[in-house]
């Protein structure tokens, strides 16, 4: 059917409107207005996030810091803790509990090593929704999100390793191995398959927080014919790189080369897409536990150029 309505408008032209056309436009009106409940909702749901160390450093608790901020700039009704790390498990669980009290029903703990208290927590609070980063909790209520089951930071870092090497020889200074020994093996294959004649260093500090280790590690990679080098392990990589001018530095995680002139590209996760993701479902009522791999399509992972000229 069509209804033919002649209206006269600001300049007196004749307006034919189908009503297909109505009907469409009431879906789309309808869908846009579904669309801004769905976002109030999100941004009221309060939500409380852990990240392992302070927000400032340089690596995974500062990705995640940068992901809270955003929140915050865009009305987000979400709080966090910071150095979770030198809390026990008991102290982690009052304030979940503390908060829970006080409303709070969404909380991600951003880290592997959060995953029990994740699990105790869900337990306790079934009606509560608990998300982590690359963590191994269970509970219906409860989602993974694994940041690095695609290794696509040690595939964009091995791309971009290959481009700026002009030594024919690369190097990854890693933190922990069994977090981190994914991410470096796909870097090194990556760097392998684009250029077969390369070469790879890959070394680990062992802990996060070694930046003696770190440094030294770096002096030897260098030393050893590298002049282009991940910083996974801790900022030590390249704060020691930086004695070297011919020695370009991929920064992991965040993007530091704002202060540090030798990095020359960083591989960064936008860490506010899964939180928006998991608070969205929360609030929406969409939620679905498990573990879920970020993949490409996702956007988390990202090359992030720096600011200032190399």
């Amino acid at each position: 059917m069509v209804c033919d309505v002649t209206e006269y408008g600001f300049d007196n032209m004749p307006l034919t409107i189908h009503s297909k056309h109505w009907r469409f436009a009431l879906l789309v009106f309808l869908a846009v207005l579904s669309v801004a409940a769905h976002a109030a909702s999100a941004r009221e749901e309060k939500t409380l996030l852990f990240i392992p160390y302070r927000g400032d450093d340089h690596s995974f608790s500062e990705a995640a810091y940068r992901g809270y901020e955003r929140l915050r700039k865009d009305g987000y009704a979400v709080d966090v803790v910071q150095n979770a790390d030198q809390l026990g498990q008991s102290a982690m669980l009052a304030i979940i509990d503390r908060h829970y009290a006080a409303g709070v029903r969404s909380f991600i703990l951003a880290g592997a090593e959060m995953s029990a208290v994740a699990t105790t927590a869900a337990r306790r609070h079934p009606d509560a929704y608990f998300a982590t980063l690359s963590g191994t909790a269970r509970g219906t209520n409860v989602i993974n999100y694994c940041l690095d089951c695609r290794e696509l930071g040690g595939l964009l870092a091995g791309q971009l390793a290959v481009r700026l090497s002009k030594s024919g020889i690369v190097g990854f200074v890693g933190g922990v191995m069994s977090v981190e020994a994914a991410e470096a093996e796909r870097f090194k294959a990556t760097v392998l398959h684009t250029a077969p004649g390369e070469k790879v260093l890959v070394d680990w500090t062992g802990n996060w927080s070694d930046v003696d280790k770190a440094a030294q590690l770096t002096d030897h990679q260098i030393g050893a014919g590298a002049d282009v080098i991940v910083a996974d392990a801790n900022h030590a990589v390249i704060a020691a790189a930086d004695r070297y001018p011919r020695v370009k530095v991929i920064g992991w995680m965040t993007d530091t080369s704002r202060q540090d002139r030798n990095v020359a590209v960083s591989v960064i996760i936008h860490t506010d897409v899964v939180f928006r993701r998991f608070i969205g479902a929360a609030a929406s009522g969409r939620f679905k536990g498990g573990d879920y791999a970020v993949d490409s399509a996702d956007k988390v992972w990202v090359v992030e150029w720096p600011k200032q000229p190399f």
